[in-house]
């Protein structure tokens, strides 16, 4: 390499802009990645391997259905897992118990948490096909029957304002308020209201903003009286429609949905209106990944909202049960997603006064806790990061030589591995980069030193590779790390260009 060659680089500490496979490699932002797979970009400065899950209990051989957290006021807060025609519950340790096993039915639960005169909060739950239940905190069921007065048969449930609602068959339908029996607390012929929605998807209640009805064709809203009058009048708020009813999730004041085109968003303006915001959807990023969608398996898609973030799980590459997870970063505005969950439904509880993520299994019947450990129940969680395609900002440049610099936390005995692809190529494996670091090895013979910090650094020749136009990074830990977090400061490239000569490749 000659002595007077111009030496220029590209470094880059996090990815908080998250994926972007909607651009081009070379023109996606500096902190943003064209694959983030299990990839935590929280925190700005570093990313880092993504928690595990954690078994529960393999609850049965069932598929499973729908999880859901129920946190009764003044009662023990449950993981309620429904799975084949059983509902059972977990109170944070020891096994589950059986609620219920004979519902007649093995499809889609809806599960909401109200209140009932007499007995404080109660959990109602629908399939959409049996009649309502309620079940009360000793776990007793009473059938709702399917009369005039009995709740309408619906997946679309709301518990807001202190009265149950319903949306089915564009109808709106409100019980009275916190009733003794919700068997007679409807009058399915007058009370309700018309919401022209189609398909029905999913209700909200947010705060002082109203009922935000989510249908296939449309998004209507109403703010009802305290007791609902004909003069609370509904209202369009949106055209774009909601595909899957599990996915209406309210992420604070805002609601986030998945629609025929992406996932969605209704943000709070500043006049206290609820609106879209933007013509594309928050997911517009995530091109590759939306192309690869099972439509015809999407009513199954999940979310929930946790730890600041939206989890929506859904089916990808022609799988029929959700074997994906896309994660949103509302602060960030940003994607990465998750591969090795197939989750069926979701639900939180607080066990010691900490909200914990739980999940029932899409394939079979066993629940998790999400977000939490180092692996995924003893299987490795492959952490894959892709970067920019750099040109360093010289597009028409040919650069040659130089390296490419790595940066991480001392963290065990673990390798990270390390690949460029030039020009969009093939991958060539630059070599291993471990982590180990230079902290001693425990038991040590004492006295022993210390290091002084916990940051590790290799650097990667390319010189052997010839002259490139732009070159991506790729890093990689599909391996277990125990109880140690992979954690990765800094990646870059530093080499050299060449005098431009024109014609040249």
């Amino acid at each position: 390499m000659a002595g007077d060659d111009t030496q220029i680089f590209a470094i880059r500490n996090d990815f908080t802009g998250g994926i972007n496979t909607r651009n081009h490699g070379s023109r996606i932002g500096d902190n943003q990645a064209t694959i983030l797979l299990n990839v935590d970009i929280g925190t700005p400065g570093e990313t880092k391997k993504r928690p595990g899950i954690t078994l529960i209990e393999d609850i049965g051989d069932n598929v499973g259905i729908e999880c859901f957290g129920f946190a009764p006021a003044g009662g023990t807060e449950e993981v309620i897992a429904v799975h084949g025609t059983k509902l059972e519950g977990w109170t944070g340790s020891g096994s589950f118990t059986e609620h219920k096993t004979d519902f007649s039915s093995a499809t889609a639960y809806s599960l909401i948490k109200g209140g009932e005169s007499g007995e404080n909060d109660v959990l109602f739950i629908q399939n959409g096909t049996d009649n309502a239940f309620r079940m009360n905190q000793s776990h007793s069921f009473q059938d709702l029957g399917d009369t005039n007065t009995s709740p309408p048969i619906t997946l679309v449930n709301l518990w807001y304002r202190n009265r149950w609602w319903t949306l089915e068959n564009n109808k709106l339908s409100w019980s009275d308020a916190f009733s003794a029996d919700y068997s007679g607390a409807f009058d399915r012929t007058n009370d309700y209201f018309n919401m022209p929605v189609g398909q029905e998807r999913a209700l909200i209640g947010i705060r002082d903003q109203g009922i935000i009805a989510l249908g296939e064709d449309e998004i209507w809203g109403i703010n009802p009286s305290t007791t609902p009058v004909g003069t609370d009048k509904p209202e369009k708020l949106l055209e774009y429609g909601c595909v899957a009813n599990r996915t209406a999730i309210q992420v604070g004041d805002d609601i986030m949905y998945l629609a025929r085109d992406g996932v969605r968003g209704l943000f709070r303006s500043q006049q206290d209106k609820l609106q879209s915001g933007r013509t594309e959807p928050l997911s517009y990023t995530l091109k590759d990944e939306f192309d690869s969608i099972t439509w015809s398996s999407i009513s199954k898609a999940c979310a929930i909202y946790f730890d600041n973030k939206y989890f929506l799980a859904l089916p990808v590459d022609s799988s029929t049960t959700n074997n994906e997870v896309w994660v949103y970063y509302p602060a960030l505005q940003a994607w990465m997603v998750i591969t090795g969950w197939n989750v069926a439904g979701w639900g939180k509880i607080r066990i010691n006064g900490e909200e914990k993520l739980y999940a029932i299994d899409s394939t079979d019947g066993k629940v998790y806790q999400a977000w939490s450990g180092y692996d995924d129940n003893g299987t490795a969680i492959n952490y894959q990061e892709e970067g920019r395609k750099e040109n360093i900002g010289k597009p028409l440049i040919l650069k040659n030589g130089g390296e490419v610099r790595v940066r991480a936390l001392s963290s065990g005995d673990y390798d990270l591995t390390i690949s460029i692809s030039l020009d969009d190529g093939e991958y060539q494996t630059l070599g291993t980069m471990s982590l180990k670091g230079n902290s001693p090895t425990l038991p040590a013979t004492l006295p022993f030193t210390l290091a002084d910090d916990n940051i590790v650094e290799d650097v990667f020749s390319i010189d052997a590779y010839g002259p490139w136009r732009q070159l991506r990074i790729k890093i990689q830990h599909n391996a277990t790390n125990v109880s140690d977090d992979i954690i990765i400061y800094e990646r870059g490239v530093v080499t050299y260009e060449e005098e431009y000569q024109p014609g040249a490749r």
